[in-house]
């Protein structure tokens, strides 16, 4: 089985002093961009938290497939949108011959998503299912 969690907050710039020209079009855009996936049984939502657009991401699926490439897809296309989000996901594959007993963690930060070591709930069956 495949998890994956994660929440960006969405932001046009770093730069505090460009934020806002434009985020209206772009949390639009990225509404477009969910709403073409029709998903029915995962959560891919944007709504604004005291003011500000933030991206939440929860699906289940029983291995890699369309929809994880869709959501990373997304995710991509707010980096490139939406150049000051920032946020975190994690994703568990129980299938990967590589890391069937890691998260992968997923950073977005200043129009850019890269992978980095899961230090917290890394590996799986020792921390989390162990005593």
């Amino acid at each position: 089985m495949v998890e994956l969690h994660g929440w960006i907050t969405v932001r046009e710039s770093y730069k505090v002093d460009d934020e806002g020209k434009n985020i209206s079009i772009i949390v639009r855009r990225i509404e477009e961009k969910i709403s073409l996936l029709g998903w029915d049984t995962n959560l891919l939502d944007i709504r604004y938290y005291n003011g500000t657009p933030a991206l939440s991401i929860a699906l289940f699926t029983n291995r890699i497939n369309e929809s994880i490439n869709q959501t990373f897809e997304l995710v991509k296309f707010v980096c490139r949108e939406a150049k000051g989000s920032y946020g975190i996901i994690y994703m568990y594959d129980d299938e990967s011959d590589k890391a069937f007993d890691e998260f992968k963690v997923y950073i977005v930060c200043k129009g850019k998503i890269c992978e980095k070591q899961d230090k917290f709930l890394s590996p799986l069956m020792q921390k989390v299912y162990q005593k």
